[in-house]
């Protein structure tokens, strides 16, 4: 996979990637409604997070010459024990490196690997308006299921959430646990 003329690496994120990522969301948090908070987060916030959630699921990182530009995990959706088949989606791509394919490189690799993890259901919770996020998350096969208007102020307005949900799986009965991140090919 490539963006542009250097070649991009999808692979499994590490500690060591934890600060660029910190760089890429601050920058929507300080500058756009995408993301609802309101303060930076730190490098070891991200670490904390990834620690916590990457045996079970999916943490990945976008790299191009050397440098991470785009990132996509997964986390729980909701901690109650009959949510554990349903897995949150994120994708955050460096704002130098939109439009060029990494959001798509990353969820094509993520996607793939909840199911194969066993994961019934995948949701992703998107600030709105926003059609880029929108458009990538359809290309996936998640659709629209709701919208809660005007639950977060940001920038001087008041802004809707939107869930987008794709069921993986078609099984039907008691399902075996999901697996660990690491014991899927990828």
């Amino acid at each position: 996979m490539s963006v542009g003329e250097a070649p991009l690496e999808v692979r499994d994120a590490t500690a060591e990637d934890m600060a660029a990522v910190c760089d890429i969301v601050n920058h929507f948090i300080e500058r756009s409604f995408v993301n609802f908070r309101t303060q930076p987060q730190t490098c070891a916030e991200w670490v904390s997070d990834w620690e916590l959630y990457r045996r079970r699921y999916p943490w990945l990182v976008a790299v191009q010459e050397g440098e991470v530009v785009g990132m996509a995990y997964s986390a729980p959706f909701k901690l109650r024990e009959a949510y554990n088949w349903c897995a949150e989606v994120t994708v955050y791509v460096s704002a130098k490196c939109h439009r060029r394919g990494v959001g798509r490189a990353l969820y094509q690799r993520l996607i793939p690997t909840l199911q194969e993890q066993g994961y019934h259901t995948v949701v992703a919770l998107i600030a709105l308006p926003n059609p880029p996020s929108v458009a990538l998350h359809e290309a996936f096969g998640l659709r629209p299921a709701g919208v809660l208007r005007h639950v977060g102020y940001k920038l001087g307005e008041w802004h809707d959430i939107g869930f987008w949900q794709r069921v993986l799986t078609d099984a039907e009965g008691e399902p075996s646990p999901p697996r660990r991140a690491g014991d899927v090919s990828r």
